[in-house]
């Protein structure tokens, strides 16, 4: 087994980027430990295609200066904390017009190690170009590899605030390492870029619908964004609604000053309304006539308002199950372009890095506890093989109560076992459950 979480005791060479025609197609970063049996990492043992190839150099080698022009460069098993020099040359080599990619390849047994690496680079802006691979041995790799060795096309984080409409210095991470997240933040940018100004975004409870409503707004770049969550604020009072989306008016009701609504305080930029299963009744009454003619009435108003705002909707309902809440008619006055939002489970890579950055976080919050450093590869395993019907959200509820039960019932072990991962999910992700069955898949 390799990568066991322990540093390289020197400092990384320094080294810059060397002519494309010199460089292997895939070079291997490995420790020193493992380059006594290079043959272990030639190309044909790693199951490259025929003729690609193929060089292997120590993270510490100064030879790994021709390697940032690699098309691929795949760190194998060097502890997290030693990557930020072949990262960082990674990136240059991208911004000098290479496409470079690096494929951080680590131990299960390392996952705390890399959350905290990968919430600094996030921090710094300096996280591109990255694919995440979790594997224990060799074999794990060489069967993963083929997969990863793919462009990347996106950013791997997508920075927004901790609150979104009330001023707070502190962000929370976005991870898009998976190519099926990088097509849709894709296709939101076009969305943004092209004034495709009405849009859904369906999936499943926990799956990052509103991070991706906020990265539509920083592409559009324009106003405010705006947050009304359908779910809480719906009561079916016309008049309520009415205020809260169009605003009212000084004395619109017997003591009423003036308010200014959604549509109104979004300006131009975007009004995020959440849990859009609940446009019905009231909701759709006053949405009808904003979103049909572009316009709308505050409530005791004699003078209507244009409709400036992009609006977008998310929902962890089907489709379906949004065509039939509401006639056909009511229906179709949405005019919204769908952005269908991939489930968890299908994004192995994203799935690392909230699990890597949510234990780091609760090892960050530790204090007399003796805090896991990673999982071991059967825990990492059960989660791998999960449905995550709760996506990102019923991921980490499982992954705190692993780690309070191995930090405190399990003697301060090392690793989070399986055992404690498979209570959490029997606690936060049923297998089976009456909901399940309403939910929006992709």
């Amino acid at each position: 087994m390799f990568g066991t979480g322990k540093k390289a005791d020197k400092k990384p060479a320094e080294f810059s980027i060397t002519p494309r025609d010199q460089a292997p197609e895939l070079l291997v970063v490995a420790p020193e430990a493992m380059l006594r049996d290079r043959e272990l990492l030639t190309g044909d043992a790693l199951q490259l295609p025929v003729g690609q190839r193929s060089a292997v150099v120590s993270l510490l080698d100064p030879g790994i200066a021709g390697g940032v022009a690699s098309p691929f460069v795949l760190s194998l098993f060097n502890h997290p904390l030693d990557l930020d020099p072949l990262a960082d040359k990674v990136i240059a080599a991208r911004a000098a017009g290479f496409e470079t990619v690096l494929v951080v390849a680590i131990n299960p047994t390392q996952l705390v190690a890399l959350g905290q690496w990968l919430d600094k680079r996030a921090a710094a802006g300096r996280l591109q170009g990255m694919r995440l691979m979790i594997a224990s041995d060799l074999d794990g790799v060489s069967r993963q590899l083929p997969g990863r060795l793919k462009p990347v096309t996106e950013d791997n984080v997508i920075r927004m605030p901790a609150t979104t409409e009330v001023d707070n210095p502190t962000f929370k991470n976005f991870f898009v390492f998976s190519p099926e997240l990088h097509a849709l933040v894709a296709r939101i940018r076009g969305f943004a870029a092209n004034g495709i100004s009405r849009a859904c975004l369906l999936g499943g409870p926990g799956s990052g619908k509103t991070t991706l409503a906020y990265y539509y707004y920083l592409q559009r770049a324009k106003g405010k964004f705006v947050s009304v969550n359908l779910a809480a604020e719906s009561v079916g009072d016309k008049a309520a609604i009415k205020s809260l989306l169009c605003g009212h008016v000084s004395g619109a009701f017997p003591g009423a000053g003036a308010r200014t609504g959604a549509f109104q305080h979004a300006r131009d930029g975007v009004c995020f309304l959440d849990e859009s299963h609940e446009i019905n009744g009231a909701v759709m009454e006053v949405l009808m006539e904003a979103l049909d003619n572009g316009q709308y009435l505050p409530y005791g108003a004699s003078a209507k308002q244009p409709l400036e705002c992009a609006v977008l909707y998310a929902t962890n309902r089907s489709w379906t199950h949004l065509m039939n809440s509401v006639n056909l008619d009511q229906f179709t006055r949405l005019g919204a372009s769908t952005l269908q939002v991939p489930e968890l489970s299908k994004r192995e890579e994203d799935m690392i890095a909230v699990v890597a950055t949510a234990l780091a976080k609760m090892v960050g919050r530790c204090t007399n506890w003796v805090a896991p450093t990673g999982l071991s590869s059967e825990a990492w395993g059960v989660i791998r093989d999960c449905r995550w019907h709760g996506n990102i959200r019923g991921l980490v509820r499982v992954l705190e109560s692993a780690f309070v039960d191995t930090a405190t019932l399990k003697g301060g072990d090392n690793l989070i076992r399986a055992t404690e991962i498979e209570a959490g999910i029997q606690l936060w992700e049923p297998k089976s459950h009456h909901s399940h069955q309403i939910y929006s898949v992709a």
